[in-house]
């Protein structure tokens, strides 16, 4: 039997010329039926013509498995269809799938799609793969829907796993090996922990482990760290959903990457802004390590959305946790958002005004986003304020929702001039990314200067107006760069 994962084709534009990552989920999948078929995966969003990429490959497999989130949903169903059309069965799995799967089985779509996994797949898709070759039974496969007399039923969940019985990433599995960077760096994944004890409302994370965090131990996490290197990786990002809720083995992590003689490799990792905030020598540490970069979940000035979203007093720590990093020649992102309940134009341009204060690298502006089955969701429902269920315009960069002062297109413009006034010659003094990445940010210098200069111009002969260019960038799908 031979067995093709694949990653989405669909991302976040402006997110991807910072950093393309290979994904780690089907890698981890792929290590766990190597020794039962030939497994390859495909991460699509590394070429530019996948879909003729696809055609070209798509007759060699007898299963084809497929992960989404919501906005890429309906792109992964046009593939569903064009597998089914070669003879194989096809695989979904992922975010949406795993908090949209009764809907997605009574839809039109699910005669494209002849097994759901959700939540953890790798137990669940071993089994799946074993049962197709030993012709086996379906029906106590837990975490599994298939289709049975018509109707597709759902077997019970699968508790989550242990870690001890989850294998190493099996790399060599990988079929496009190219082109996976960030600032120009090879890069590729490693985890270090699972799940998430916050309950933050427009997370799926709990819907997807609970609110449970794992942790693999240090020793696996080293290991998998130098396959990742031997596989070509310059660069680490850590995707774990909340590595700072333990501080102390994050710190841990960090010596035994010194230990391990790993400090050449560049490190990078999403994390929350009290776990930062709450050891300056955690940050030295990392420092140390080789972090030179770290995304920070801020969500909102407003205290009054921070109690919204579910996020606590997390302002607080938001000024220190940016300091320690500053301090330590770190590159700075931070996620704000905009377009919650009470927001009027002032309270949204607050989350501009933070990150030009503490001299963010990178901040992203997104706008609130009622993601399927999430609490935010329901609330918001309820409110009367989601005003699009467009999924592919579910990826926290479009305006899914009005709030009680401003509609979905006001929303949208804002978040857009903000995007557009921050890269400024302020901007330009301030940003550790020229001194880090010098070769990578100067050609996107050069690619961006041309487009200013022409919005520029435009601009002062009165030839076009900032509307103008929103509507053009929205078009184009690059939202966090343009001209005002």
């Amino acid at each position: 039997m031979k067995v093709l994962l694949l990653s989405s084709p669909i991302v976040q534009k402006d997110f991807d010329r910072i950093a393309r990552i290979p994904n780690l989920g089907l890698v981890s999948l792929a290590a766990h039926v190597d020794d039962i078929c030939t497994i390859h995966v495909a991460d699509l969003h590394g070429i530019e013509n996948y879909r003729d990429y696809f055609r070209s490959i798509v007759n060699e497999y007898d299963i084809i498995g497929m992960s989404c989130m919501s906005f890429q949903y309906h792109e992964a169903m046009n593939l569903a269809a064009v597998a089914k059309g070669s003879g194989a069965e096809t695989v979904l799995g992922g975010y949406h799938p795993t908090l949209a799967f009764k809907e997605i089985g009574e839809s039109k779509n699910a005669m494209f799609i002849d097994y759901i996994i959700r939540g953890e797949g790798e137990a669940t898709f071993r089994e799946l793969v074993k049962a197709k070759l030993d012709g086996g039974s379906l029906k106590e496969i837990l975490g599994l829907s298939y289709h049975d007399g018509g109707r597709m039923i759902h077997n019970p969940s699968r508790p989550l796993l242990k870690v001890d019985e989850i294998e190493m990433p099996y790399r060599d599995s990988r079929l496009i090996t190219e082109g996976f960077t960030s600032f120009d760096v090879p890069i590729d994944s490693v985890e270090t922990s699972r799940g998430c004890t916050q309950g933050c409302k427009f997370c799926s994370i709990n819907l997807m482990y609970g609110r449970y965090f794992r942790r693999f131990s240090i020793k696996r996490v080293i290991e998998d760290i130098k396959d990742a290197e031997v596989h070509g990786a310059g660069s680490i990002f850590f995707p774990d959903d909340n590595i700072t809720l333990d501080v102390k083995r994050l710190e841990n992590l960090c010596q035994a990457i010194i230990d391990a003689g790993l400090t050449h490799l560049r490190y990078k990792t999403q994390a929350s802004a009290s776990g930062i905030a709450s050891s300056k020598n955690l940050v030295d540490k990392m420092a140390d390590a080789g972090f030179d970069g770290v995304f920070l979940g801020v969500e909102s000035t407003n205290s009054r959305n921070l109690q919204f979203l579910g996020k606590g007093r997390m302002s607080e720590d938001v000024e220190k946790a940016i300091q320690y990093l500053n301090d330590n020649n770190i590159i700075v992102s931070t996620g704000l958002i905009g377009g919650n309940p009470e927001d009027n134009e002032e309270d949204i341009w607050q989350n501009f005004h933070l990150a030009r204060r503490l001299k963010v690298d990178f901040p992203i502006f997104y706008i609130s986003t009622p993601y399927p089955k999430t609490q935010l969701r329901a609330e918001l429902n309820e409110m009367g304020f989601v005003t699009s269920n467009d999924l592919t315009k579910y990826d926290g960069l479009h305006a899914n929702i009005r709030t009680r002062f401003l509609s979905d297109e006001e929303i949208q413009y804002i978040t857009w001039q903000m995007n557009a006034r921050y890269y400024d010659l302020d901007w330009l003094k301030y940003n550790k990314v020229k001194r880090l990445y010098p070769k990578w940010f100067f050609r996107e210098m050069l690619r961006l200067a041309p487009l200013h200069a022409r919005r520029k111009l435009a601009l002062i002969l009165k030839l076009r107006k900032s509307k103008d260019f929103f509507f053009e960038d929205m078009e184009r799908g690059e939202l966090c760069k343009g001209v005002t």
